[in-house]
């Protein structure tokens, strides 16, 4: 792969380091006799001057820390290299002399040519050849120098302790081709060699008989200084004109296609970058410089190995003495010494910056690639997805842009990105996939919402993707997430209790059915609603109305728990009715009698849709309904084995609504209903409106019916009231009230219900007591005002008034009910006899009976005009001398309680005072006690009592240490007293009390009652007490 000349960034800074020194008599390293380099860490380099001085100078500072003479004066330093922590090798060189590697321990800060740590002599042959490559390992036991002339000189020994070494020539080249590069491996097991045009590979172990071991190329040479050697990969590179080539030992060759003309340099960075030095040609252009050389110039150049870019470039107007890196409070730099007295320093960006450089240039993929190679956080490589989208749409690829979006979710506004695709700003079917798609992946990292499903599933619709909606249902879950395996039916469970009673919601499920139902894609719209609708009656609903089957409906009911079958039923029974009346009928009685048993179902109930008919078989009894459904499944309807309720049955009265214009399925499923009630029992209201709504039922069949079932509905018809007037009467006692936990009520309704279909139970009742039948057999006594009240309701007063002399006695409230219902009229008053009949027979009795208060009689009576001023005033007449009456009777009976109040009070009297002396007959008396004869001593009361002091127990004692006693016989009525009189001081003294009981809701009618009792218990007469 080649490098792209427009991919070319400038990813590093390069910082020029001038000598501050330059000029001066002591230069640093401007100085112009500067030969080898070589760095020794932490911005401290060791540099050769002046052919055999070595100087290391801190570069932080700008100051040379030591320089010493390492050779003798004849002798040229040409190179440096730094090992291990503080050892330092130099190479000096000498025409007709050996060459001399000398071994420095910089720690013991050598000041002149013999303080080396050890030292190693080269010959290669007269010694006329310089050397032109070295290559030292790091534990200094095996040294490789290359000479001009082609001979490569292999030295090894244990140099690090002084313990001398060997060497011996590897190798010849034939042609005598200059040695322009050596690197060892690793583990200095192997040297790499290259010539102007061979590259090889030699051991360094062994007897090789001056052959290489491998030639990794036999064609193509490298020029000097244009390989280098990567540790971490332990392989060597070489820079050739139109490539870069990287070796293994093994032979094992990579090549990276590129220009390099003019090559001079190379310097690996690290695996991913590589440094070139590249030679320019600048043409003379002006007059003045026609017989001057051209200028040096030189272009540097940083590849990225792994992106295939170009990461630095620029120019350099001076020739390179040495390169190497180093690490300078952590910041890791590359250094270039340079003849002109400057070190360029070059640094690599911070990986922000190279990010924003790439991206200013639109070269998102390579703003990604870098990205992830660095590891950068996660938020900023879906910050260039994001950008990368945007250019993408901006180049209108918005399939591509997609794909960009879909990887920045965590960045991006997700509603823009979505409005940009939207149906509303586009109608095209790309767009539509290409954000469905976008939604998709929402979904797949967890990030989507409700709405963004029902979007979804709203473009599906529109773009009638039918595997679409297929994949959306089997893998989206319940849970929300996205299942990469999918979904079978079979998982669909309807007993799936931490889905249905959760109230999270997955998407709108309404709006996405009415668009399915619009697009008329029927089977998926079940398959949704089935799969994540949280209520059945959406279910039911779509296969009724959609799917039209209610067959399937009715099955799904089936499997349901009781609970939703009752919902279902409830909203959906008058639809299925209509479809399936008998089998609707039958799923509803075992609803509502206590016997459904849920089914199990097929899920796949749409396989089999069955027509509807429209011929089914009408029924007048639920025992002929019975008859009929168990005939074809053989079973024995008459059978005993009835099941018995599993729950307590709803209220039938659910699903009446229901049964309209259903009359005949409506008596068998109330018939079905009340035969339960009959045999488990219930609540006696649920009945009771059972038994009314039945009542009614037959009432109005009969009025439609030919004559020969009109006596059939009207006989069963007064069969249901007087089973409704037993239980009526049940319901009243106060037995059954309190075994049934119900409330007393009453059948007015079916009265009413009697008067509306022009049936007079009054005369029912009359002939059946004229037929010799009690007449609480029709009419009873707790019913009575019922049917009073129905019989006011028809104005006829003479029959009222029968039916009020009558039964009054029976039921004495019917003479308050009629004392407002004969004054509501003239016309009433007047039929029943006016003032006259009305005293003697209405008001009369209530006053008797006392049924109402003086007050209420008279607000009646005031409340229309029909009572006549007379009547009003004998009754106010009456009452005031009853009232007289009632008052002499009082004054007689206070005269007669103070008569006695004052005998008390004498009797008091005498026991209190004690000055005078009591007389007490002992003689032929006996002890109130034991009741054997008196004898002393004895203990004589005031109240009469005596007794043998023998037979009394003390009580206490006072502070003069005298006996007390108490009479036995009056202890009781001694401690009422007392506590009656700690209540009358607690009354008159706590003010509470009364504000209490003044507010208790229960005496709000009557609070006289409370002041008078509070006054009579002694509240007011604080003085006496407390005396």
């Amino acid at each position: 792969m080649s490098f792209n000349s427009q991919r070319q960034f400038q990813l590093f800074d390069n910082t020029p380091i001038r000598d501050p020194h330059f000029g001066s008599d002591v230069p640093l390293y401007s100085d112009p006799t500067l030969s080898a380099v070589t760095p020794l860490g932490n911005g401290i380099i060791a540099i050769a001057v002046r052919s055999v001085y070595i100087q290391t100078i801190d570069l932080k500072n700008s100051t040379i820390i030591v320089e010493f003479k390492a050779f003798p004066d004849n002798y040229q330093v040409t190179y440096l290299e730094h090992v291990q922590d503080s050892f330092l090798i130099s190479v000096g060189e000498c025409v007709g002399q050996p060459s001399s590697i000398k071994i420095w321990n910089l720690k013991k800060s050598p000041k002149q040519e013999y303080d080396f740590h050890s030292i190693s002599e080269v010959k290669n042959g007269n010694n006329t050849f310089p050397i032109s490559a070295v290559c030292i390992s790091e534990d200094l036991s095996c040294f490789v120098l290359g000479f001009v002339n082609g001979r490569i000189i292999l030295v090894r020994g244990d140099l690090y302790r002084d313990r001398g070494s060997r060497q011996r020539i590897i190798y010849e080249d034939p042609h005598n081709e200059p040695i322009t590069g050596l690197h060892l491996n690793n583990d200095c097991s192997m040297c790499f060699a290259s010539t102007t045009s061979r590259i090889l590979v030699f051991k360094t172990t062994g007897r090789n008989s001056g052959e290489p071991e491998r030639v990794l190329s036999s064609t193509t040479g490298v020029d000097l200084n244009c390989c280098s050697f990567s540790r971490t990969k332990d392989e060597l590179i070489c820079c050739l004109d139109d490539s870069i080539d990287f070796y293994q030992v093994t032979g094992e060759k990579r090549s990276l296609v590129t220009e390099n003309p003019l090559k001079k340099r190379i310097f690996w960075i690290n695996d991913d970058h590589l440094l070139i030095v590249l030679g320019v040609n600048t043409a003379n252009t002006t007059a003045l410089k026609l017989n001057q050389k051209a200028d040096v110039t030189n272009r540097i150049l940083i590849l990225d190995l792994k992106n295939k870019l170009i990461a630095m470039n620029f120019l350099l107007t001076s020739n390179i003495v040495h390169i190497y890196s180093d690490t300078i409070d952590g910041v890791y730099s590359i250094y270039l010494v340079t003849t002109d007295g400057i070190i360029n320093r070059i640094t690599e960006k911070a990986i922000d910056k190279q990010l924003k450089i790439i991206t200013q240039r639109e070269l998102y993929p390579v703003a990604l690639d870098i990205a992830e190679q660095h590891s950068v956080p996660e938020l900023v490589i879906q910050e260039i997805h994001r950008q990368y989208g945007d250019y993408l749409y901006k180049k209108n690829m918005k399939e591509e842009a997609v794909a960009q979006y879909i990887q920045c979710l965590d960045v991006t506004e997700t509603s823009e990105i979505i409005s940009r695709f939207g149906i509303q700003k586009s109608s095209r079917a790309d767009d539509s996939k290409n954000l469905a798609t976008y939604i998709w992946s929402m979904i797949k990292q967890g990030v989507s919402n409700s709405d963004h499903v029902t979007l979804l599933l709203i473009i599906l619709i529109k773009l009638r993707d039918i595997d679409g909606i297929e994949y959306f249902i089997s893998h989206f879950s319940r849970n929300g997430e996205f299942v990469e395996d999918g979904e079978s039916e079979n998982d669909w469970s309807v007993d799936d209790e931490s889905y249905f009673y959760s109230n999270t919601s997955l998407f709108d499920l309404r709006t996405v059915l009415q668009l399915f139902q619009e697009s008329k894609i029927d089977a998926q719209a079940f398959k949704l609603v089935h799969k994540f609708s949280k209520d059945p009656i959406q279910i039911v609903d779509v296969i009724l109305t959609t799917l039209e089957d209610p067959h399937s409906a009715l099955k799904y009911i089936k499997s349901l728990h009781v609970d939703d079958t009752l919902r279902v039923m409830i909203e959906f029974s008058k639809i299925l009715l209509e479809k399936l009346p008998n089998d609707t009928n039958a799923l509803l009685i075992d609803v509502f009698t206590g016997r459904y048993q849920r089914l199990t179902c097929n899920v796949n109930i749409l396989e089999e849709k069955k027509s509807v008919s429209n011929n089914n078989p009408v029924f007048h009894s639920y025992k002929a309904f019975v008859t009929y459904m168990y005939s074809g499944t053989g079973e024995n309807s008459n059978s005993e084995e009835v099941q018995k309720p599993t729950y307590h049955p709803p209220k039938p009265s659910l699903v009446f609504t229901s049964f309209i214009d259903h009359p005949f399925q409506f008596v068998v499923f109330l018939e079905a209903c009340l035969e339960s009630y009959n045999k488990f029992q219930g609540f006696i209201r649920d009945k009771q409106e059972i038994l009314t709504t039945l009542y009614d039922v037959y009432l109005s069949l009969a009025q439609t019916a030919d004559n020969k079932h009109k006596e059939e509905w009207h006989s069963k018809a007064m069969g249901v009231f007087k089973e409704s007037e037993r239980l009526v009467a049940g319901s009243k006692s106060s037995e059954s009230s309190k075994v049934s936990g119900n409330v007393a009520f009453d059948n007015s309704l079916m009265v009413l219900i009697s008067h509306i279909n022009n049936v007079d139970l009054y005369s029912i009742a009359d002939y059946e007591a004229s037929d010799g039948k009690s007449e609480t057999t029709s009419l009873n006594k707790t019913n009575l005002s019922t049917t009073f009240r129905s019989m006011c309701l028809t104005k006829d007063s003479l029959k009222c008034m029968n039916f009020l002399e009558k039964y009054g006695r029976t039921e004495p409230e019917l003479y308050r009910m009629s004392l407002s219902f004969f004054l509501s009229s003239r016309q009433i008053y007047e039929d029943i006899g006016g003032d006259l009949v009305f005293k003697e027979k209405v008001l009369d009795k209530v006053i008797a009976m006392d049924l109402l208060q003086p007050l209420d009689i008279l607000q009646i009576l005031s409340s229309s005009n029909i009572a006549t001023f007379g009547l009003v005033r004998d009754f106010l007449i009456n009452h005031i001398k009853s009232q007289q009456r009632e008052t002499q009777n009082n004054e007689k009976l206070i005269a007669s309680y103070q008569q006695e109040l004052e005998e008390k009070e004498e009797q008091l009297s005498a026991l209190l005072n004690g000055h005078d002396p009591i007389q007490v007959k002992v003689k032929n008396n006996f002890c109130t006690m034991c009741h054997t004869a008196l004898d002393l001593p004895i203990i004589f009361f005031k109240c009469g009592h005596i007794f043998h002091q023998r037979c009394l127990s003390e009580d206490s004692e006072n502070e003069d240490k005298d006996r007390i006693y108490k009479c036995p016989n009056c202890a009781v009525e001694m401690e009422n007293s007392e506590s009656l009189l700690e209540s009358q001081r607690n009354v008159s003294m706590n003010a509470n009390l009364l504000r209490a009981a003044l507010s208790n809701e229960d005496n709000h009618k009557d609070r006289f009652k409370v002041v008078s009792e509070f006054i009579g218990k002694g509240g007011l007469e604080i003085d006496t007490i407390n005396s």
